[in-house]
């Protein structure tokens, strides 16, 4: 049995599997090693095995079931074997998805600074890992967590829900559905990083989840409509925008 065979890939989606766990790994073990303090080879071992624990399963069932519904990573693959339109694919995605997103983050970013009073003083400032850090965990949460929530919890919520409906097409109600609920996924992902900084109060929870479900909608609406690479695009511009962007004030 090929490795194709038993994940249920078609053999033209082992490529773009590679690509996507391969470029997870290496941009979220770059964020890791420019914001840890403490001995970075001590943790590169088991940081990388729960890595691929994570994102081989949800990436592999992501292209799997996604390829069956119009989900999945299709401008990913048309881009690694040169499929003709796919560069002018890219561009349209990027005018979109980048404006969208600085956007977004610069709303947010704004809305932190209104909101500063009365959030919780534990809460770190934004762009406290500086240029450099803030960079790195831009692209990291990027690749990785639209890996993650998008192409893999969200593809798998519209592929059992359609499997429950028996159908095959991604209506606008099971669409939004799988994109709020993913979204919200993806905000609770964050509390355990607020509670680490000890702002876990009901105020920094009620922030936390608001933002990141905002954003999460943004990034599932692109994967959806467009393509995973307009919502990683999307994610690094909203990303850039409160990480970066204040870090170059200090």
């Amino acid at each position: 049995m090929s490795i194709a065979s038993a994940f249920g890939l078609k053999r033209s989606t082992l490529l773009p599997l590679t690509v996507l766990v391969g470029l997870t790994l290496v941009t979220q073990l770059a964020s890791l090693a420019a914001t840890f303090d403490g001995n970075f080879l001590a943790v590169l071992g088991p940081s990388a095995i729960v890595l691929c624990a994570v994102t081989i399963p949800l990436a592999a069932l992501g292209l799997m079931l996604g390829q069956t519904i119009g989900l999945g990573a299709p401008l990913v693959t048309d881009l690694l074997y040169r499929t003709p339109g796919s560069g002018k694919k890219l561009l349209q995605d990027a005018k979109l998805a980048i404006p969208l997103g600085l956007a977004l983050g610069i709303s947010l970013l704004l809305l932190r600074f209104v909101a500063q009073p009365y959030l919780p003083p534990e809460l770190p400032t934004l762009g406290h890992r500086g240029i450099w850090g803030g960079l790195m965990v831009s692209i990291g949460a990027a690749v990785g967590e639209e890996v993650w929530m998008r192409l893999g919890v969200l593809t798998i919520l519209a592929w059992t829900v359609l499997r429950l409906l028996a159908r095959q097409d991604v209506s606008p109600v099971v669409g939004w559905s799988a994109i709020v609920v993913s979204a919200l996924v993806f905000a609770a992902m964050h509390l355990p990083q607020l509670a680490s900084y000890g702002a876990a109060d009901r105020i920094g929870i009620a922030a936390t989840m608001m933002g990141n479900t905002l954003v999460g909608v943004l990034f599932g609406f692109l994967y959806w409509r467009r393509s995973l690479i307009a919502a990683m695009l999307a994610h690094f511009a909203v990303d850039l925008a409160l990480h970066v962007l204040p870090a170059l004030g200090t």
